[in-house]
């Protein structure tokens, strides 16, 4: 199973989500939580499930919803290596990454 790795740039983008979900709703921020976990660990079990990136096809992006609409994760699997990078993070609502 693929090791699931955050890069600095998705870490920045979890916790910009996070803390403004926790300002509006300390609970949905906790549920939230448990849910994008649950999301990177299917990374591991299934690592080719999201869709190809339109702008760089080598590249996929994972729609995870939550609420009435939820999350982008953008992501990158390496087979060789044995890995999943996910590289970027943001709420459906926000343009581009």
């Amino acid at each position: 199973m693929p090791q699931v790795i955050i890069t600095q740039r998705a870490a920045t983008g979890l916790t910009r989500c996070r803390e403004f979900l926790t300002s509006k709703n300390p609970l949905a921020a906790i549920r939230a939580g448990q849910v994008l976990e649950a999301h990177f660990e299917q990374r591991g079990n299934n690592p080719e499930m999201g869709r190809p990136f339109t702008e760089l096809p080598v590249l996929r992006e994972l729609k995870i919803e939550f609420g009435d609409s939820g999350y982008v994760a953008l992501y990158r699997y390496e087979k060789i290596e044995d890995r999943v990078y996910v590289l970027a993070f943001r709420h459906q609502k926000e343009a581009g990454y």
